[in-house]
């Protein structure tokens, strides 16, 4: 019986991150077209994101938008960029944008709950 195990075996982790910047950019675009309806269990999910429709929308798809450009600012920098010495530095080029682009959700739903209470 052949074992299908060698293709983890093989595969460079350079590779295993672009895996990963895809998944992000697939998993990121329902919810950039605002097609997510408020759930439990995808999206962007806070307290204040799963009150009202007229919030989740907006957040899910600015979160969406901007998981979407970190993932595919981290497979540019990992397919064209120098190459990196250990793994970590690898891991840390993906992970980096994700962060960031984390960050400015939160930076983000903060202005829409602002905007919101002005109204």
């Amino acid at each position: 019986m052949q074992s299908y195990l060698w293709v983890f075996n093989e595969m460079p982790e350079r590779d295993w991150l672009l895996v990963a910047c895809v998944l992000i950019a697939i998993t990121s675009l329902p919810l950039a077209m605002r097609w997510i309806p408020p759930n439990a269990f995808y999206g962007f999910r806070t307290k204040f994101t799963r009150s009202s429709p007229a919030v989740w929308y907006p957040a899910n798809a600015f979160m969406g938008r901007a998981m979407f450009l970190a993932s595919i600012a981290s497979a540019a920098l990992i397919l064209y960029g120098p190459r990196l010495a250990t793994w970590w530095t690898s891991l840390a080029v993906v992970l980096l944008p994700l962060a960031i682009a984390t960050l400015a959700g939160f930076v983000y739903l903060r202005h829409l709950r602002e905007t919101l209470q002005r109204r």
